[in-house]
């Protein structure tokens, strides 16, 4: 029986303010200005990925807390961020 653990995954991942050494972990042409936990969760059901929200907070901003999801997914963490950032940029448009 193998059991993956779940791809942890921050809102800062997808911040366009963010530096990369800051913790943006997608090019500046997949992040967003100020991503929220309730988009990526909106994202995440799009896509039919089970997932958890969780009241973690982001190592390299632990004085705010935005919280976290954690993902089942069978993609790599890179593969899913790049994903969700994507879907991210395209849900920033139609609102």
């Amino acid at each position: 029986m193998t059991s993956k653990k779940p791809i942890v995954i921050f809102p800062e991942y997808f911040d366009a303010r963010l530096k990369r050494s800051e913790g943006r972990k997608v090019p500046v042409s997949e992040a967003v200005k100020s991503p929220n936990i309730e988009e990526l969760s909106i994202i995440l059901t799009k896509l039919d990925y089970d997932f958890t929200i969780s009241k973690g907070r982001y190592p390299g901003n632990w004085s705010n807390s935005h919280g976290c999801l954690k993902a089942e997914a069978q993609l790599s963490k890179t593969q899913l961020l790049h994903k969700l950032g994507a879907e991210l940029k395209e849900l920033r448009k139609t609102n």
